[in-house]
């Protein structure tokens, strides 16, 4: 296989740097498996305050790609956000708030202030409780991981943030060291395939407390009239009997404990991710990746409510080519899609080869063809993209299915590594 980080150097050379000077921010530094401790030494981390979401936190002082951040994440504490600006007004992040009914684990979007959810996880978790997380972004793909950190609980697809700041925040009372505990990692590839493909209606203002999202069937229940759930939620659904029998309002109930307890779960909340979700669309498609851990069959109940409603309902594909066709035959209904057919092939069917796919795509649409976010992305390190790049030729050239694409994705990676953007 030829060198191609020094082929790449030659070609670049008169145009990188036409006086060979090397200066501080041509040099590279490492910028996987490092923790942000190591960032901040070196000058590399910068403050994220965030006056607008009650925030203080730290950030990347380099915009990036393809990256993940780990680190614990607790209730209403601490967010975890990629592609990021300074001040928060723009990014992806996943967050935990357990007050909700059977959906505490979320990523959210926000585009200058307004929220849009992409996606969350059918789980009821202890309030004021701390979880091991991971966010990655890569490509068009954005995935979630808690706890678990080699599988996903929730992927979606969005193409609004190319590339930006890696960020942690914490609420203004946590304290603000803590936010350095944090990995910048690689992408992560695995995921898990969908067990349903939907059509959904759009509804939201697009506020922190009411963001855009999927109009799905819920069906909200008392914990004190269920057996079987875990200890913690009874103690939460007692905590909001007594305060309630004591004649406090919702609103007081918040302003004296900060939140209020849960008292119900979702019988029919399904973990989902979303493709390209528009809060300009009427409609939009989700992919369904988790049964409801309580009452098993809320997939199935989604389905028929799409269904009765006249939406598009699709099992998912069963392989790649069946993949795209379902892509090619939704593309009609939402034109809006910039994310193409591997993108949607990877959240249906989850193989690693199809994230590659994807990712190749991501750059050759940036970088030479569309270029809509051509201007953004070159805000990346020069290095960092080339890095990135070789790497994924590298992946690319051990995979032995689908040869046929994997040879029409390297020789849109030898394209990029030749022309230069």
């Amino acid at each position: 296989m030829p060198d191609l980080a020094l082929d790449y150097h030659r070609i670049k050379v008169p145009l990188d740097h036409p006086d060979r000077s090397v200066t501080r921010t041509k040099l590279e530094y490492p910028t996987v498996d490092v923790t942000f401790t190591y960032l901040d030494a070196i000058n590399k981390l910068a403050g994220a305050p965030s006056p607008d979401w009650d925030l203080i936190g730290a950030r990347t002082t380099d915009s990036f790609t393809d990256k993940a951040i780990e680190g614990i994440i607790s209730d209403l504490a601490m967010i975890l956000g990629l592609r990021g600006d300074a001040e928060w007004r723009n990014r992806y992040s996943i967050a935990i708030d357990a007050s909700y009914a059977t959906k505490d684990f979320w990523i959210h979007k926000v585009v200058n202030k307004t929220m849009t959810t992409l996606g969350y996880e059918a789980v009821d978790l202890p309030s004021s409780s701390s979880h091991l997380c991971k966010f990655s972004a890569k490509g068009s793909t954005l995935k979630g991981y808690r706890t678990i950190l080699n599988t996903p609980k929730i992927t979606v697809t969005d193409t609004t943030f190319p590339s930006g700041y890696v960020l942690v925040g914490a609420g203004w009372s946590v304290n603000v060291a803590f936010t350095l505990a944090y990995f910048l990692r690689a992408p992560s590839s695995p995921s898990t395939p969908a067990l349903a493909i939907l059509e959904v209606e759009t509804t939201g203002s697009g506020s922190s407390t009411d963001p855009f999202r999927p109009s799905m069937i819920s069906n909200l229940v008392e914990i004190t009239s269920l057996s079987g759930l875990q200890e913690f939620l009874y103690l939460e659904a007692r905590k909001y009997e007594i305060l309630r029998n004591k004649g406090f309002t919702d609103e007081e109930i918040k302003l004296v404990l900060g939140y209020i307890p849960q008292h119900q779960v979702d019988l029919n909340s399904v973990t989902w991710g979303a493709f390209e979700f528009s809060e300009k669309s009427p409609t939009n498609i989700i992919t369904i990746q988790g049964d409801n851990l309580y009452r098993p069959g809320a997939v199935e109940r989604q389905v028929e409510y799409a269904r009765n409603k006249g939406l598009k309902t699709l099992k998912p594909p069963r392989d790649y080519r069946e993949a795209k066709e379902q892509y090619n035959n939704l593309k009609k209904d939402f034109s809006h899609w910039l994310a193409g057919k591997d993108n949607y092939a990877y959240q249906a069917l989850g193989w690693e080869v199809l994230d590659l796919f994807q990712n190749v795509d991501f750059y050759y649409g940036e970088l030479l063809e569309h270029k809509i976010h051509y201007n953004q992305l070159k805000q990346v390190p020069e290095w960092e993209i080339t890095n990135r790049l070789i790497t994924l030729y590298n992946e690319l050239s051990k995979v032995t299915i689908l040869v046929d694409e994997r040879n029409n994705h390297l020789k849109k990676l030898s394209e990029l590594l030749k022309k230069g953007w």
